[in-house]
């Protein structure tokens, strides 16, 4: 993943998505995972290395799902 100048920021949300989604399926539904996911991503992409966005971004899906901001 690291520093691709050809690569779209959809294509890398959406290798990103892919590799994330299968590892919190079984902590949320499928929708919620989804959207905190697309939330996650939405804070952190402005970063321009993503070598370790697909970790930074299941750890805060995590958080949030642990520790929901309304609660």
């Amino acid at each position: 993943m690291a520093i691709h100048p050809g690569l779209e920021t959809s294509d890398e949300r959406l290798e990103v998505t892919e590799s994330v989604r299968p590892r919190l399926t079984d902590v949320a539904d499928g929708t919620d995972v989804d959207r905190l996911i697309a939330e996650a991503l939405d804070e952190l992409t402005p970063a321009t290395v993503s070598t370790f966005l697909p970790i930074l971004v299941e750890r805060r899906v995590r958080d949030r799902i642990k520790h929901p901001a309304g609660a």
